[in-house]
C-alpha cells in the first residue's frame, strides 16, 4: 500500500487505489481492513508525508498496525 502510494503510479487517486488493493488482500487473508480513522487522518497525513521524504517506512507501518486496522481475524 505504501509503495502504491509513495511511486504515484497515477495521475490521481494513488491513497485511494493503493488502500483498496491492500483491502483485496487483507481480506483474502483475514486480516480485517485498513480504514484510517477520521481523528487520526491530520497524523496519518504527517507520517506519509515524512515517508515520501525519507522513504522510511517504520514510523508509518506501526501507526497504521497500531490505529488503522479493523475487523475480525480469521484462523
Amino acid at each position: 500500500m505504501l509503495y502504491g502510494m509513495r511511486s504515484q503510479l497515477f495521475w490521481d487517486g494513488n491513497k485511494r487505489t493503493s488502500t483498496i488493493c491492500a483491502n483485496k488482500i487483507m481480506i483474502e487473508n483475514g486480516c480485517g481492513i485498513i480504514k484510517i480513522p477520521d481523528n487520526r487522518l491530520e497524523k496519518f497525513n504527517e507520517l506519509l508525508s515524512e515517508f515520501y521524504s525519507t522513504n522510511n517506512n517504520e514510523k508509518i507501518k506501526q501507526f497504521i498496525y497500531e490505529n488503522c486496522i479493523d475487523g475480525i481475524v480469521f484462523e
